[in-house]
């Protein structure tokens, strides 16, 4: 795709089928891989298609299965990621790694931590879905769309993608969100690199129709996730914004509480889209837990 600055894109063979990876930023730098949101695609990158290069890092994102390049596989779970995470690193010849996860790749993230504690050397949980799979009400400060469409997920397949497929196919999917966004939001997503960035991505991650969306959102809210939260040792970087409507800083409070040697950083003013926060969390990741991020 022209003007979308990977390094390199490739298809990588997993236990069910394959992934599709793109690598970004420094190849010589520390690696990061990255657990995109939902609904999303490896095209969506922490701050932006530039940001892992800024931030002197080695960054790897995916198609998780169902979106873009990577075939839907019915019944994966948030544990897979561990799996996932830990293959795309043995194809960079890694052997450790910080893991960093948005909005809906937060808890797949945390799963590759829990799981890989040998592996991981960071965790960056980026706006991410509270643990509904550790007794968290996920629900908890939604927005009646996503109140709606948790209540979906929980009630299964059949009204899950009913209630998916109401809301229309890519950015068009979205827009019932927009109005309720709050300042900082409409500023980031007013600027034209990330209009263009956002277009791009909603047509790679509805190539599939909605099945990524839909095996997402039975991950998170109605399947076992499989791993112990509590486990992680990696030093922890929870990233909210104070403003955020669609992922409250709750979330971040909820992880905290599992992840006690974390530190909850919230953003005052900060909305769902922290681009300006994400490269200083990048560099964070690459120093395996400094003290202090560099926002």
């Amino acid at each position: 795709m022209i003007g979308a600055p990977w390094i390199r894109e490739f298809e990588m063979p997993v236990a069910h089928g394959s992934l599709r990876v793109r690598e970004w930023g420094d190849p010589h730098g520390p690696l990061v891989v990255f657990h995109h949101g939902t609904p999303s695609s490896s095209i969506a990158v922490p701050g932006g298609w530039s940001g892992p290069a800024s931030a002197g890092v080695r960054l790897c994102s995916y198609d998780r299965q169902g979106y873009g390049g990577s075939p839907t596989l019915p019944g994966r779970t948030v544990a897979d990621a561990a799996d996932w995470s830990a293959r795309i690193a043995d194809a960079c010849g890694a052997d450790r790694f910080a893991v960093m996860g948005t909005s809906g790749g937060g808890p797949h993230a945390v799963a590759a931590a829990a799981l890989l504690p040998d592996r991981v050397t960071a965790l960056c949980v980026d706006v991410g879905i509270g643990p509904s799979g550790f007794g968290f009400d996920a629900s908890t400060g939604m927005v009646p769309e996503t109140l709606a469409e948790i209540d979906a997920a929980r009630r299964g397949e059949t009204a899950l993608r009913a209630y998916v497929e109401s809301l229309g196919d890519g950015a068009d999917a979205l827009s019932d969100w927009v109005e309720r966004l709050p300042p900082s939001d409409r500023e980031v997503l007013g600027r034209a690199d990330v209009q263009h960035e956002e277009s791009v991505e909603a047509d790679e991650w509805a190539a599939q129709g909605v099945e990524g969306w839909i095996e997402d959102d039975l991950a998170l809210f109605a399947r076992e996730w499989s791993f112990d939260a509590a486990a992680i040792t990696a030093p922890t970087l929870l990233v909210y914004g104070g403003a955020d409507v669609l992922v409250p800083s709750a979330h971040g409070e909820a992880w905290l509480a599992l992840i006690p040697h974390a530190e909850l950083r919230i953003v005052a003013g900060g909305g769902h889209w922290l681009r300006d926060h994400e490269v200083g969390a990048l560099r964070w990741c690459a120093a395996q837990g400094a003290a202090t991020p560099v926002f």
